[in-house]
């Protein structure tokens, strides 16, 4: 339990630091050629888990596997969205290094958990930061027990990375 709660007041302290983070004045700032407008045409592998990032429980780790060299924001979320086909993640826009998502129906985040929901933003986090010039994800999403909406970095999930 104590785990959670530093968890929480970790992410809650670092919403409001980061917060202030990037040119909220422009709209587009990131190269276009990495939020591409059509659904990209990278081939994927049947088994999606073995696309970008995937976080492991058991070893409180994240796991990188294969990441495209043309990874673009519209084939990242594409991915995710097949990985987690009860939520469905929106790409709102992009501005400066940030790319802000909605969750439209968050409540299937409430029947991950805890782990599932650190699970689920984290991998989220990593693989859209993967994108070139994207450094944060804003998620917005109404606040539950296990997650809330906010500006999130990779350093917002202190693990081991395996790659």
């Amino acid at each position: 339990m104590h785990k959670l709660s530093y968890l929480i007041l970790s992410l809650l302290v670092s919403t409001l630091i980061f917060s202030c983070v990037g040119d909220r004045n422009s709209d587009n700032n990131v190269d276009d050629s990495s939020v591409d407008n059509e659904a990209s045409s990278l081939d994927q592998p049947e088994d999606i888990s073995l696309l970008l990032w995937n976080y492991d429980a058991k070893g409180d780790s994240m796991v990188k596997n294969d990441i495209p060299d043309d990874l673009t924001v519209n084939f990242v979320l594409d991915v995710l969205n097949k990985r987690y086909e009860k939520i469905d993640l929106n790409l709102v826009r992009t501005s400066a290094d940030t790319v802000f998502v909605k969750l439209d129906d968050a409540s299937y985040l409430g029947q991950l958990g805890s782990t599932g929901n650190y699970a689920f933003m984290a991998e989220v986090v990593y693989c859209l930061t993967e994108v070139p010039n994207i450094n944060s994800v804003n998620f917005d999403f109404p606040e539950s027990d296990h997650a809330a909406p906010g500006l999130y970095n990779r350093k917002n999930f202190d693990n081991k990375i395996v790659e």
